[in-house]
């Protein structure tokens, strides 16, 4: 019986039967490596139903504009897993790229999940690629919004890196959350922020206007708790809102 290539001899997986034809070979990541993780703490599994293009779109530009955010590329794959849609394939890709050659275990565990919606040339390359530790030869650039659709030993895609680019941006992944509706995600997420960078106006403006929307004055007293512990230079700003939803409870009252 004719199998398709699979990385069946690397470490951390184990082989089971496609689930359809009866041919080919799926790969199962019994567990992560344990020193690669993904530094985020919101769900990766977006549910989209109803608006799955807008999504896909979103998505899209996401990863073109954050490359090196890995939860984006999770949760786009997740997404394009849920919808049975094909581009999946890019989106594997994109991911491979950047990651070149790390995170091995995370890579082969969304391959099996992307295995029942890849063509079989698709899936031998993206196979081929793990078992070559990242090299780039005959890796096909359809579907990819990160490689320059160059097929060869250079480097598909290079990162402008500035002296504080060891992160994303805590207001750029707010901004995504919020256009997911995570309100509450985006709102820990510049919460950290704000008290690991009281100095940034920036993310207290940010996140006041969360709170100015969801006007629950008991989450605004015990962030302002724990803002007591470092420099708050927006405390006007802030007790201005309280103030503010003091007299609406007195009114209401």
């Amino acid at each position: 019986m004719t199998r398709i290539a699979d990385p069946i001899s690397l470490p951390l997986i184990k082989s089971s039967p496609a689930p359809e034809s009866g041919e080919g070979e799926s790969i199962v990541c019994r567990f992560l490596e344990p020193a690669f993780r993904i530094a985020y703490r919101g769900v990766l599994h977006i549910d989209a139903r109803g608006w799955e293009s807008q999504a896909k779109t979103f998505y899209a530009h996401a990863v073109a504009r954050t490359p090196k955010a890995l939860w984006l590329h999770v949760q786009r794959i997740n997404l394009l897993a849920g919808m049975a849609d094909p581009d999946i394939h890019g989106a594997l890709i994109d991911l491979f790229l950047v990651l070149d050659g790390k995170g091995a275990a995370l890579c082969k565990r969304l391959l099996a999940l992307a295995y029942p919606l890849l063509q079989r040339e698709a899936y031998r390359q993206l196979s081929d690629y793990l078992l070559a530790n990242g090299s780039h030869d005959n890796l096909s650039s359809i579907g990819s919004v990160l490689s320059s659709g160059r097929v060869s030993h250079e480097q598909l895609i290079r990162f402008e890196e500035s002296a504080d680019d060891a992160r994303t941006d805590p207001l750029q992944i707010a901004s995504e959350q919020l256009a997911f509706g995570q309100t509450d995600l985006a709102r820990e997420t510049l919460e950290s922020a704000v008290l690991a960078a009281p100095e940034r106006l920036e993310l207290h403006h940010a996140l006041l206007e969360i709170y100015r929307h969801s006007r629950i004055r008991t989450q605004i007293a015990h962030f302002l708790q724990r803002l007591e512990t470092v420099s708050n230079p927006a405390q006007k700003a802030w007790q201005e809102l309280l103030h503010e939803i003091d007299k609406e409870h007195d009114k209401s009252g």
